[in-house]
Parts: structure tokens; sequence; C-alpha cells
């Protein structure tokens, strides 16, 4: 590690630097339409992971597995750094969460909640108010009191995935209680960045609150043939064009083709070969 003195000079210049609202203010870009690469890494860092990682202009990480100082130390060098917040589900192996949730937290059907054997998570109810001041804890606690520029908030899509089609009025009520949420989110950490994955339907009302917004599954011979991708990335183009939200895309096969159509819309790509949780 360096001397303490000189990574907090550099992490206070870096911060201010990266954000948004004073960066933006001067170019006339969101910092994430500056960022050139990044990567997703779930796992738990090492010294090698960490040097790794700083050389990415942007990165998203499972916060609860890094200090403050490993933050600042991503930092240094102007790293952004995302920590990832499963919105719409929360997982099992997530036990400080679970002790604070109350029943009616959980999304139930038929009175029972619903749960996805996969991964081992519940589907949330993400208009419950209560529910609203446990996630926000959790920013606090695991983003925002370690330093992290911003906030990726995952399974945000499950609200068109499992209400969209099925039931319009629960729809509507899981939309309007994540646009509740967004809008306390944003007032209560108006410094932190924002971004959502996936959504392809909730993204069109929910675009003012995101910084970015993220495609898994940007893979070449998959999107650019398919009639539904080409309606998204019309829809998409539109609210990147709009100035705020960077529209970040991810692949796992063809990567060079995936690349390249994606550079094609100016949306900010990234290629997995193998894991979140391999380097």
């Amino acid at each position: 590690m360096k001397k303490w003195l000189l990574i907090m000079a550099i992490f206070t210049f870096g911060f201010f630097s990266l954000h948004p609202k004073h960066s933006s203010a001067q170019s006339g870009q969101s910092t994430l339409q500056q960022v050139k690469n990044y990567k997703i890494y779930y796992s738990a860092p090492t010294d090698r992971i960490l040097k790794k990682l700083s050389s990415y202009d942007l990165v998203v990480i499972e916060p609860q597995l890094y200090t403050k100082e490993q933050i600042q130390y991503l930092q240094q060098n102007g790293t952004i750094v995302l920590g990832y917040i499963s919105v719409m589900e929360t997982p099992t192996w997530n036990k400080q969460r679970l002790e604070l949730l109350a029943d009616s937290d959980y999304f139930k059907r038929s009175g029972a909640r619903v749960h996805y054997e996969q991964w081992d998570s519940y589907l949330m109810d993400i208009a419950s108010v209560h529910y609203h001041k446990v996630l926000m804890d959790e920013m606090e606690r695991q983003v925002n009191a370690k330093g992290m520029n911003g906030v990726f908030f995952d399974t945000v899509g499950n609200i068109d995935n499992e209400h969209l089609e099925n039931n319009a009025a629960i729809y509507k009520k899981q939309l309007d209680g994540l646009l509740a949420f967004l809008d306390k989110s944003d007032r209560k950490f108006p410094n932190l960045l924002m971004v959502q994955n996936w959504g392809m339907e909730t993204i069109q009302h929910t675009h003012k609150y995101m910084d970015g917004f993220m495609w898994e599954g940007f893979d070449y011979n998959e999107v650019s043939t398919d009639e539904w991708a080409q309606n998204q990335i019309s829809k998409l183009k539109k609210i990147q064009q709009m100035g705020k939200t960077q529209i970040m895309t991810v692949s796992t096969k063809l990567e060079r083709k995936s690349k390249n159509y994606a550079e094609k819309f100016n949306f900010l790509h990234y290629h997995d070969k193998k894991s979140y949780d391999v380097f």
C-alpha cells in the first residue's frame, strides 16, 4: 500500500473529478459516457486482483467483500467503483439483509413466497416502504460508507419478467414502487452514480435516474438479426442520446463481432470469456 496521505490526496481529487455533477457540468457528458472499458467481478479480492481491477476505467463489484481501504486503492488511479445491490431479489447468502426483512417485504403469489431455486433467492415486493428502508440501509453501509462512486442495481428486470404480461395492476404497483425507491435513493445519495441491469420496459420509466443501463447477453449472433432486439436497440439509442444514460453491453460469444456491433451504436461494451467470478 502507498502512504496514506498520498492515497487520500489522490482519492479526494479523483472522486470530485469523476463525480457526474462535476465532470458533466464542464464537459456536457456524464461520467459513464467517458468510460472506455469496464469489468464485472463478484469474487473476493486479492492483491493481484485489486491491481488488475485498478487498470479498468470502471468496475462492478460485490461490496460486502471489500473494505473501504481497498475501494480507495482502486480509485487512486481514477477507477470508478460500483457496488452490486440486488433489488428485486434477496439471495439467502445476504444474511445482513435477511435479518432486517419483514414478511411483508417478500412478494407472494397465492400466499406463498416466490423462490428461485437456481439462485436460492426470493422475489421481493418493491412496493413495500419498509423494503425501501432495508435497501437504502444496505446502500449506506455497503456502498456509500465505503466511498464507492455508485451502485449497480441488479434484478430490476424481474419486474418485466414476472409482472408485465401476467397482471397489469401488479406491474403498475411494482413499477410505481421502484420509481418511489429510486426517487428516495436519488435524494438520499445524490452523489452516487446509478446503473440498472436489464428491465427493457422498466428503463423507459427509470432512465431519468440512471447514469447507465446494462444489457447482458448482447451477443452478435443473437441481437443483430432479432426483431425484438432491434426494437430495443432503437429505444435505448434514444435514451442514450438524451445525454444522461450510458448504454452498457455484455457479451459471452463472438467477442470481436459483438464489440464492433455495440460500438456501432456508441454502446460501452464488455466481453466476459469465463464468468464474473474468474479473472
